[in-house]
């Protein structure tokens, strides 16, 4: 096996004690920081589950109460200990790296940890390990449906996207001069550890046999291993060679902890409602696009393991017209079009506010799929416990816990127009 040489830990101590994360299900969201549109935000695009990343309930009061703003180091460990806190566990669910991860069923009804759960697809996961060489991955050409690849690096910036990607890719540390024949796509990486991530859209229940022959035709070679540390960033710092514009930011981090990953968990959500769209938090680091502000990037973990604005744009809705939680207990209506500027597809999916997941027993998505238009090209969704009656062509019901909170995503893939411009044309509470 290579031994690894550390990129950018030098001398550090060894014996670092492990940092033990504890978790809670249910955040509230302040009413009083939402926005009606929050495009981008709280979405495991990813299907992360909420132990990744959330702080505990039982967190001392002077923790939850006190003033906190974090520093550049924070803000790049929250990111850097969220996502190797991921890689290892997935890593272990899929039997070790450079093993393929499928997800199977949609991730319904509670059934799966996963917070927010696109409805739209299914995953294909894996931990590339490079520490033993080039890692080999064969995509099957699919036609007819998105299908798309994405490479995140141990820093949470998305280096390689592409809809429908086929044939043979190599992974390479980017120290790696082999040559590769021609017909190869080489994807290089400073660090070890990449993580590719492959969605494949589902169109409904009766097209799972086509997606899972789809999910079997990938193919993935590479010398199977495992990720093992007691503390998240002396891992990262001994793994990947960080980006000249973040040199050194980690260093005075190896003492990050569970009691700060609690308050940057904190401060990341309230921020994250005053965002307006997704833009920025995940592109490539030299990508135009994306942001150089470390807290715009932090708030990428909350929907981690997104993709780049180009490629997609969320818009979580949480709120009504008039700034009010969105609650079972009044009727809420929507009026979108019902071809937006997307070259791909889009999907509204409505969530409890109170597991963050699906509603047992009712329909929880509507697409271009599922739905048909109005006579003017829209179509209208209703927010209710109870089923209105004669609904007109155009016109759907869409169930929700009386009495109980909850909230929907809108999702754009493939948008031929900027976030901002879309927004405005699929502002719900518009007059």
């Amino acid at each position: 096996m290579t031994t690894l040489k550390p990129l950018g830990l030098n001398s550090r101590n060894s014996e670092l004690q492990p940092i033990q994360e504890k978790t809670v299900r249910n955040v509230k969201i302040d009413s009083k920081l939402a926005a009606a549109m929050v495009l981008g935000l709280l979405i495991s695009a990813a299907g992360m589950s909420a132990s990744a990343q959330e702080p505990t309930a039982k967190q001392p009061a002077a923790v939850q109460a006190a003033a906190f703003e974090p520093t550049a180091g924070q803000l790049n460990a929250y990111k850097a200990y969220t996502h190797a806190e991921y890689l290892k566990k997935t890593a272990k669910q899929a039997g070790g790296t450079n093993k393929l991860l499928h997800t199977r069923t949609l991730p319904t009804e509670g059934a799966d940890p996963v917070v927010t759960p696109a409805l739209d697809h299914l995953y294909t996961k894996a931990v590339i390990d490079l520490t033993n060489g080039p890692v080999y991955l064969e995509m099957p050409k699919v036609e007819g449906r998105y299908f798309s690849m994405e490479i995140h690096d141990q820093e949470h910036y998305a280096t390689y996207y592409k809809v429908r990607p086929s044939g043979l890719f190599v992974f390479v540390n980017h120290t790696d001069t082999t040559k590769f024949p021609g017909d190869v796509t080489v994807i290089k990486d400073r660090g070890y550890y990449p993580h590719v991530f492959i969605r494949t859209q589902l169109f409904n229940e009766a097209d799972l046999p086509t997606v899972h022959a789809i999910q079997d035709k990938i193919r993935l070679t590479g010398v199977v291993g495992t990720i093992a540390f007691k503390n998240a960033i002396a891992w990262v710092l001994a793994t990947h060679e960080m980006y000249p514009q973040n040199a050194h930011v980690l260093d005075d981090q190896l003492g990050y902890n569970a009691e700060t990953q609690a308050k940057m968990f904190k401060y990341i959500a309230d921020y994250s409602l005053t965002m307006k769209n997704n833009a920025g938090m995940f592109e490539a680091i030299d990508d135009p696009a994306g942001s150089n502000d470390p807290v715009v990037r932090a708030a990428g973990i909350l929907g981690h393991l997104g993709l780049p604005v180009a490629a997609a744009i969320y818009g979580g809705t949480f709120v009504d017209c008039d700034g009010k939680p969105l609650n079972g207990d009044k009727d809420f209506t929507i009026t979108k079009n019902y071809k937006p500027e997307v070259s791909e597809f889009w999907s509204v999916t409505r969530y409890s506010g109170v597991t963050r997941n699906t509603i047992a027993g009712h329909n929880d998505i509507f697409n271009a799929y599922n739905t048909k238009p109005d006579a003017n090209g829209n179509i209208t969704i209703t927010f209710s416990p109870n089923e209105p009656k004669n609904l007109p062509v155009g016109h759907y019901w869409m169930y929700v816990n009386a009495g109980e909170p909850y909230y929907f995503i809108s999702r754009y893939y493939g948008p031929t127009v900027d976030a901002d411009t879309l927004a405005k044309h699929n502002d719900y509470c518009r007059k």
